[in-house]
């Protein structure tokens, strides 16, 4: 998995890595193009990927993401 982004970083909705990504959206990007950025710069895989979007855009409860990480994490 190997995310660069902490538990706490995660947990905050209003985190400048959630804003970035709905920045993202509402400029037009793909899901697909959303999802491989952040796969580049924060990390992850193609699922935790999905998952941190959709969190952002609200789609998503932040509970389905944090079922999905590591229990350690």
């Amino acid at each position: 998995m190997d995310l660069k982004v902490g538990r706490k970083t995660l947990l905050d909705p209003d985190a400048v890595e959630y804003q970035w990504i709905r920045t993202l959206a509402s400029d037009g990007s793909t899901d697909e193009m959303i999802n491989h950025s952040i796969r580049r710069c924060l990390g992850g895989n193609e699922d935790t990927a999905d998952k941190i979007r959709r969190v952002a855009l609200g789609i998503a409860p932040m509970a389905e993401l944090l079922r999905s990480l590591p229990t350690q994490y």
